[in-house]
């Protein structure tokens, strides 16, 4: 039996010059790994089976991710082998923070060990693309640009141990929306993250804070009327280094000064009743376990 965390994400940059010949945008994103996860659990079972169970309604479960993932992995190198899978939901849905994305990155990494199949993390990479754009990123964490679909994944230097603050308004907001809304009025832009090159080691916050933009910000405040009414009510928080929608929405990140600041907003946050607040580190490269 072998327990794994399935970390969040924010980005810190996120641009989108237009649509590929494939239908999909292409996108430039500098995503970071934090330390508000999932947790899964996975045994082996000597009947070939795979199952899933978790602590919410996952809905039909040969359409979930995690799912999926475990059955892309069994049928590509383990078609002999099975897997009882426990998933513990703490992220929420439709957050723009990556949680099913994850939980299936991390099942394949922890089915890779468990079923001693000794995939590198390219061969994992390629396996994770397969299930969504998200998804390869995952795989290792930490910093790193994304480009393509999201499945081109160049590893940054890490920068772990940043406070940020994750606000989620209890609204999802619909992915295809946001991307429509930004097509709709050709929004886009040309992407400049070479910018987070320059940080060769851990990056000053205020710093970082600088380089911080998302393409789809505007679209997704123009989506969800929830979004845009908890921005406009968020704008003016003590020790918040930038303020940024993270990925599609409908999460709100702080970057903030320091632990004690993020301690304090959380709970500002929450005692005024603007949704879910949850007070987070960045995290290095690599899995978690345990």
């Amino acid at each position: 039996m072998l327990k794994i965390k399935a970390p969040a994400k924010v980005n810190w940059y996120l641009e989108i010059p237009g649509k590929r010949p494939d239908g999909f945008h292409e996108i430039y994103t500098v995503m970071q790994a934090i330390d508000l996860c999932d947790d899964i659990v996975v045994q082996d079972r000597s009947d070939g089976a795979l199952s899933l169970t978790c602590n919410i309604d996952l809905g039909p479960v040969e359409t979930n991710l995690v799912y999926r993932a475990a059955k892309l992995l069994q049928t590509e190198h383990a078609p002999k082998r099975g897997a009882s899978i426990a998933l513990f939901k703490r992220t929420p849905h439709g957050a723009g923070l990556g949680g099913g994305s994850s939980d299936a990155s991390a099942t394949l990494v922890a089915l890779n060990r468990l079923w001693e199949l000794n995939l590198g993390a390219d061969r994992l990479r390629e396996l994770a693309a397969h299930i969504g754009s998200d998804c390869a990123f995952f795989i290792e964490g930490g910093t790193a640009l994304c480009t393509g679909r999201g499945e081109q994944v160049q590893q940054l230097h890490d920068q772990p141990g940043l406070p940020v603050v994750i606000l989620y308004p209890n609204d999802v907001c619909p992915t295809k929306e946001v991307y429509a809304d930004l097509a709709k009025g050709l929004n886009y832009g040309q992407p400049d993250c070479y910018l987070f090159h320059v940080f060769e080691g851990q990056a000053d916050p205020a710093k970082l804070a600088s380089v911080v933009t998302n393409r789809l910000q505007a679209s997704a405040l123009r989506v969800s009327k929830r979004l845009a009414e908890v921005w406009g009510k968020t704008a003016q928080e003590n020790g918040v280094l930038v303020r940024f929608v993270s990925g599609s929405g409908s999460s709100v990140a702080f970057l903030m000064s320091n632990a004690a600041a993020s301690i304090e907003l959380v709970n500002t946050l929450t005692r005024r009743g603007l949704g879910q607040a949850f007070a987070t580190q960045t995290l290095p490269r690599g899995p978690v376990w345990g």
